[in-house]
């Protein structure tokens, strides 16, 4: 998924400066109060037929966009629209994802094995999450003129970032989110601007608008999916994890520009997750993946190294001993052993390697549906 939609899955962190009243752990009361708080919104989002204008805040830079979700029968449809004037778009459609580069001349089609949205779901609470992160705060707040709940988690530890939600009172729509590291800078910031509710969405809302005539379409064409605890071969998994992390998602698919079948596994902490593309021996990264790592102040982490001759990719909303840490525990599963999640660990931190060339291969496009 390209960058700009990874940046519509933000969610927040606590200051260090924070008031003491704003670092008090809630009660019991308070903990249930998150976790409904958060429920409903995750339920909104995926729900509710919504317009919207977003400003997103990253790294000293900001941009606007158009984003509309339909769900209509059991489909979901969704497009989102940038409104920088660079003339990319984003259409949803089930579980099928199109990006549209007419400035570029391409079109990307991605089958995606899971559900998830433009927009996907932010943060919520179970068991295991809370043994991740503190409620520091749930109180109410006004935000954009309108009755709000703030929701505050802080991690506790060093291995993923806090988040702070400003859920609205009445519709529980998420109407501000912050991610913020350890020492309480702002990494990323979205907001509502504009946020309309509405009974229906008509079709054509959700056609591009820029031409698509001339395109060159490219399909990332799933080879093999197998759920985490399923025996596959070839698999691969991580040796030993940051503490609450665990293997939840485990894929195979052939990715515009790059040589052979891609290894994908997802890593996830119940909230944070991290995606690991694992390339054919002696190939090279993903044409889309940075082989630099995190730009300073930036939420998104990219980390790229070698494992037994393969280029291996990080990406995730992590800080960035989390991504290098699991780069280089990820290796290939024993043969016939299930990808089942690895044994959770602290870590030393390691020294980073160096990253590898971006490749410069073409991938064969394929004619649009």
């Amino acid at each position: 998924m390209p960058a700009l939609l990874r940046c519509a899955v933000l969610a927040c962190a606590l200051s260090v400066a924070s008031t003491t009243a704003l670092h008090a752990r809630p009660d019991d009361a308070g903990l249930r109060e998150a976790r409904a708080l958060l429920q409903r919104m995750n339920t909104a989002l995926a729900q509710r037929n919504y317009v919207g204008t977003l400003r997103h805040e990253r790294d000293g830079r900001a941009e606007s966009l158009r984003i509309l979700h339909r769900v209509k029968g059991n489909e979901v449809a969704e497009r989102l629209v940038p409104l920088d004037g660079s003339r990319r778009e984003f259409i949803r459609r089930g579980p099928e994802l199109i990006t549209l580069l007419p400035d570029q001349g391409v079109a990307l089609v991605e089958r995606r094995p899971r559900a998830g949205g433009l927009f996907p779901t932010l943060p919520q609470l179970d068991d295991r999450s809370a043994q991740l992160y503190t409620v520091a705060a749930v109180r109410g707040v006004r935000q954009q003129g309108r009755e709000a709940r703030l929701v505050v988690l802080e991690p506790r530890d060093g291995y993923r970032y806090g988040y702070r939600i400003w859920i609205d009172a009445r519709t529980a729509m998420p109407l501000k989110t912050e991610l913020r590291d350890e020492r309480g800078a702002v990494l990323e910031e979205v907001a509502f601007t504009e946020l309309s509710l509405l009974a229906d969405i008509p079709d054509s809302d959700f056609q591009p608008a820029v031409p698509t005539a001339g395109l060159r379409w490219y399909r990332s064409a799933p080879v093999q999916v197998a759920a985490a605890t399923r025996a596959v071969g070839p698999a691969w998994t991580a040796g030993r994890l940051p503490p609450g992390f665990r293997l939840t998602q485990s894929t195979r698919q052939n990715l515009p520009g790059v040589d052979g079948p891609v290894e994908h596994l997802v890593f996830s902490d119940g909230i944070a997750s991290v995606s690991v593309f694992i390339g054919s021996r002696d190939g090279a990264a993903p044409k889309a993946a940075p082989v630099a790592a995190q730009a300073g102040g930036a939420a998104t982490t990219f980390f790229v190294t070698r494992v037994e001759g393969r280029p291996v990719t990080v990406v995730g909303e992590v800080p960035m001993r989390t991504a290098r840490f699991i780069a280089l525990q990820v290796r290939p599963a024993s043969p016939g052993a299930p990808a089942s999640p690895a044994a959770a660990a602290v870590p030393a931190a390691p020294a980073a390697p160096a990253a590898p060339a971006a490749p410069t291969a073409a991938a064969t496009p394929a004619p649009p549906r």
